[in-house]
């Protein structure tokens, strides 16, 4: 919240506070969506690629097999549908609720790695990590984008 400054005799809101939507926390949060967004797409497509990265191969870095090469693929639409289509306080909202399921997707895997037999591949140390990264960042860039919208 900010106070109208502009000081002009035609200005009947001098002085009163006004609400102002800088949408300083939109660049963070948006970028953040979409680079998540990327990188879940990414994932989810080289998971179907025989590769050291991100595969069902026992050398991966990141255990993953078909359901969990789409999950990667439908969530990474989905914030790229986040970071792309929202601004002010949804795009807060969405972001924090993305971090909120990915953080519920932490402790469902490490209760159960392979989510309760959905996965064919137990999701390992990495891929937790990566979860909580994307969780805590993800809340965090929802805050940034909700900030100083204050309704006056």
């Amino acid at each position: 919240m900010t106070y109208d400054n502009r000081n002009d005799a035609r200005n009947p809101d001098l002085g009163r506070a006004r609400r102002v939507d800088t949408r300083d926390g939109d660049g963070i949060a948006k970028t953040w969506m979409i680079v998540v967004g990327v990188a879940l797409l990414g994932a989810g497509l080289l998971g179907f690629v025989d590769n050291p990265i991100v595969s069902d191969r026992e050398d991966a870095l990141f255990h993953t097999g078909f359901v969990h090469n789409i999950v990667h693929i439908l969530t990474g639409a989905v914030a790229l549908a986040i970071g792309g289509l929202m601004h002010g306080r949804d795009l807060g909202r969405a972001a924090i609720a993305f971090g909120v399921a990915y953080g519920l997707v932490l402790v469902a895997t490490l209760i159960s790695p392979d989510l309760f037999g959905i996965f064919e591949e137990p999701v390992n140390a990495a891929d937790h990590g990566l979860h909580l990264v994307r969780a805590a960042g993800s809340i965090a860039a929802g805050l940034a984008a909700m900030r100083d919208r204050a309704i006056a």
